[in-house]
């Protein structure tokens, strides 16, 4: 798997078994840094691994959510 620059919040939200609105409030507090695409929410990669302890941690939560 290739990891992505940017998780979308539902993104990070399903990988880490938490609500999405759990994850804008985070970025809304500054717990997680995060950049607005127009509308939208994208937080980087290495925020989301931060977060999710590791980066072997999240690519493993992101597959399991997807598979």
């Amino acid at each position: 798997m290739s990891k992505p620059v940017f998780l979308a919040p539902e993104e990070l939200a399903s990988a880490l078994r938490v609500h999405p609105e759990t994850v804008r409030g985070w970025i809304r507090s500054g717990k997680l840094p995060a950049q607005k695409v127009g509308h939208l929410w994208r937080i980087p990669w290495e925020e989301a691994a931060r977060l999710a302890g590791s980066e072997a941690r999240l690519e493993k939560a992101l597959k399991e959510g997807r598979g």
